[in-house]
C-alpha cells in the first residue's frame, strides 16, 4: 500500500471539493459510475446522488485509506477513503478526470467494503475528534 503525507492528501481532497463544487463552468462536475455495486449500495441504504455529493464533501484526511494509485483502465490516478453510513463502512474510489481543461471527479466505487478498510492517518479516538472538528477536514 501506498501511503501519501497528510498534505497531499488534503491537498487532493481540496482539489475534489473544489472541482464538484465548481459551478462556474457549463458541465457536471461529478459522476456517479453507474455501477452496480454503487447503485445497490445506494438503494440498500437509502441514499440519493446528494447523500453521495455530501459524504464526498464532508471526506477528511483521516478517512484515507490508499493512494495515489494507477488507473490502468485511463489515464490518472486512483484515491480510495472510507467512512461510515447508517453503521456500513463505504469504500469510495475517487478519481480526478481531466480533458484539457475540463475536469471532473469521477466516483468510481461507493459500496459497502468487501472487507475492513485500513486508515493510516487515523490515531486515537481523542485524534479523531479533533480532525472531525476541524483540524483537517478539508
Amino acid at each position: 500500500m501506498n501511503i501519501t503525507s497528510r498534505n497531499a492528501i488534503r491537498e487532493y481532497l481540496t482539489e475534489v471539493k473544489q472541482t464538484i463544487t465548481n459551478q462556474s463552468v457549463p458541465y457536471e462536475t461529478w459522476v456517479i459510475v453507474p455501477r452496480d455495486k454503487n447503485l445497490d449500495c445506494m438503494a440498500s441504504l437509502g441514499l440519493t446522488s446528494l447523500d453521495v455529493y455530501t459524504t464526498i464533501l464532508g471526506l477528511s484526511v483521516s478517512d484515507y485509506c490508499e493512494g495515489p494509485a494507477k488507473d490502468y483502465a485511463e489515464k490518472g490516478d486512483c484515491w480510495v477513503f472510507g467512512t461510515v453510513i447508517n453503521g456500513c463502512e463505504i469504500y469510495i474510489k475517487l478519481k480526478i478526470a481531466a480533458i484539457s481543461i475540463i475536469k471532473k471527479v469521477r466516483i468510481i466505487s461507493f459500496h459497502i467494503a468487501d472487507k475492513a478498510l485500513c486508515y493510516p492517518c487515523r490515531q486515537t479516538e481523542g485524534d479523531k475528534e479533533g480532525q472531525k472538528n476541524g483540524e483537517e477536514n478539508n
